[in-house]
């Protein structure tokens, strides 16, 4: 079987994850490549019997830029797919947004495979909660659905239908409610603009080149940054290592203070349950 696996990853968590998924779809016997969505286009599906869609989770959902990636996808006239995560404690609706949009364009997400990943936004501390993810269990798990994937894709062409999952949404939780606000306009009010400090920015192009949708043009004079289509996912700040890319926290930082506890909750609860392997006090963090 031939498998393509296309990726969103800016860290290298969800690009690990991705990684040791091909490592197990390989050990299968089967064919696997890797590619980051960036740099994929929505027909090279035709060439592959099995597709796998990867992202970190943005606000409790798939980021904007993977949700219209796969809108932008050819008709899948059936064809299997399989959807994974890395998270930072919630997952949300990631699986059911990427799976309706999925069936749409005529997939059939067939298996989903989440894990933790160390985050951090700049509006809360250096070292969160899920610090040391994915462990090594976790990356264990991964290869393992790999293995599986193609043996379940198998399964469901020879008519065992009962393999196939199907993600319910869910409502009237605090994250569920959190997540209907956060849309690109309410983010353009919670999230500071972006400055470039011309004293400080040598205009690299690191930026730029690693803006996962375009939103950046720092050969304009003066540069542009956080352009129409910016999915905030706030890593143009984080990655300058001039500093020039320069903004004011105070606000996010003050809007999403109770979220530490709330995040400390579920994964308390997770933990109970043995779906989370802690590696700070992340009790103290909030």
């Amino acid at each position: 079987m031939d498998v393509l696996i296309i990726c969103f990853s800016q860290t290298g968590n969800t690009e690990t994850i991705a990684n040791k998924i091909r490592k197990g779809i390989l050990d299968g016997g089967n064919n696997c490549t890797v590619n980051f969505m960036k740099n994929a286009s929505g027909n090279d599906i035709h060439h592959y019997d099995l597709v796998g869609i990867g992202t970190p989770t943005f606000f409790y959902r798939e980021p904007l830029n993977v949700n219209t990636f796969i809108k932008n996808m050819d008709k899948g006239e059936g064809k299997h797919c399989f959807v994974f995560c890395t998270h930072g404690s919630i997952m949300g609706n990631t699986f059911y947004y990427m799976q309706n949009e999925l069936k749409k364009k005529g997939y059939i997400v067939i298996g989903a495979f989440d894990s933790y990943a160390d985050s951090s936004l700049q509006f809360y501390p250096k070292v969160m909660h899920t610090a040391q993810h994915p462990d090594e269990i976790e990356l264990n798990e991964a290869e393992k659905f790999g293995k599986d994937i193609c043996d379940i894709s198998v399964s469901i062409q020879n008519g065992e239908s009962g393999l196939i999952p199907d993600f319910e949404l869910i409502e009237n939780t605090w994250w569920a409610e959190a997540s209907k606000m956060l849309t690109p306009e309410n983010l353009q009010q919670v999230f500071p603009r972006f400055t470039i400090n011309p004293d400080k920015c040598t205009r690299c192009l690191v930026c730029q080149d690693n803006c996962p949708v375009d939103a950046i043009d720092m050969e304009v004079e003066p540069p542009e940054i956080q352009k129409e289509g910016c999915i905030f996912c706030l890593f143009c700040e984080k990655m300058c290592c001039e500093g020039a890319i320069e903004a004011d926290w105070t606000l996010a930082k003050k809007m999403t203070r109770d979220n530490l506890s709330k995040y400390v909750s579920v994964l308390k609860e997770a933990e109970k349950q043995g779906k989370f392997r802690p590696y700070v006090d992340y009790e103290k963090i909030a």
